[in-house]
């Protein structure tokens, strides 16, 4: 299978650095020539600046799309246009009207569309699936998550807080990834609340959004990613009727991964801990490259992540309307 990777930065490197050894990358693509040229070195491949030169070679049959958010709808809806398949970094678009594009291209070309929440493939993420999957200790209760981080100098000047290359600032960027994971755990919620505030990042997008998502089953999920903290937390926590499940970290900056089970006993009280650790196993790019091979591999053109993507774009404009499409 023949690849092209369209983005040569950090995100391009980690696709290709954990795709299976039964795929080839035969050509990358960055605006940068001299960051193509050092990708293709690398990987023993073409390289070009030019996108649709990328994506219309005959000899590719799957594009990755690593860009930012302004390119990613645009490319995706081309590369479906003229068959290939496609795995596009999440949010997909800069927001609805943009990830229409795929949807579009998509219903008329039948093809293989990812989009990259690569969260759900982090192991202690499918240990937590699986234990509330397993029904054990009955229904989700709500679900508690804090994602954040805290930039770097000059953060403000970069593209995430460009809204024409962006579409959104902290919202769209990581509580983009906790709006997912609350549809993967308990389905999609029909009711939103929530703020988005600038707060310390002196740009025309927000820092920091605090809300709340609720489904026809009355579970709820109270989440916060904000671009104000100074040291960098993710930490999900799902209460269930008996037993709460909390994950602190994603590795590297986040601190090492572990997934934390209390479960309650009969005469309730100090609950017993049971805690797996996943220290230097985050293998979400690697599980999330497969499966999207997998899915190509047996012709499995099902609409399910457009679908989720959708669901995470919509929510995410729900709660931009509320604050006046995000403006301070």
């Amino acid at each position: 299978m023949n690849i092209a990777i369209i983005g040569a930065g950090l995100i391009g490197y980690k696709r290709a650095a954990n795709l299976p050894k039964t795929v080839k990358i035969s050509a990358v693509c960055d605006i940068v020539r001299e960051r193509a040229k050092q990708f293709a070195q690398k990987y023993s491949c073409n390289f070009t600046t030019d996108w649709q030169k990328a994506i219309s070679n005959p000899q590719v049959e799957t594009v990755i799309i690593s860009t930012t958010n302004n390119l990613l709808a645009p490319i995706a809806s081309k590369a479906i246009t003229k068959g290939k398949h496609v795995l596009i970094e999440k949010p997909g678009g800069k927001n609805i009207k943009d990830f229409q594009q795929v949807i579009s291209a998509y219903r008329k070309n039948p093809v293989v569309v990812q989009v990259g929440y690569n969260h759900r493939f982090h192991p202690a993420i499918m240990k937590a699936k699986e234990i509330i999957d397993s029904k054990i200790f009955g229904p989700v209760l709500f679900i508690r998550g804090r994602y954040g981080h805290g930039g770097r100098p000059g953060y403000e000047k970069e593209w995430r807080f460009n809204p024409k290359i962006s579409g959104g600032g902290e919202l769209l960027d990581q509580g983009s990834h906790l709006i997912d994971l609350s549809n993967y755990f308990l389905g999609p919620s029909s009711q939103v609340i929530g703020y988005t505030q600038r707060m310390f990042w002196r740009s025309p997008l927000e820092d920091a959004g605090f809300f709340i998502l609720r489904n026809q089953k009355r579970q709820i999920s109270h989440f916060s990613a904000t671009a104000c903290e100074w040291k960098n937390i993710f930490v999900l926590e799902i209460m269930l009727k008996t037993a709460k499940i909390q994950i602190n970290g994603l590795g590297g900056s986040y601190e090492p991964e572990t997934l934390t089970l209390y479960k309650m006993r009969p005469e309730m009280g100090p609950p017993e801990v049971k805690e797996f650790k996943f220290e230097n196993d985050d293998r979400s790019w690697v599980q999330q490259n497969e499966e999207f091979i997998r899915r190509i591999q047996k012709r499995d053109y099902s609409d399910n992540s457009i679908k989720d993507a959708l669901y995470v774009l919509e929510t995410v404009g729900k709660i931009y309307k509320l604050n006046k499409r995000g403006k301070v």
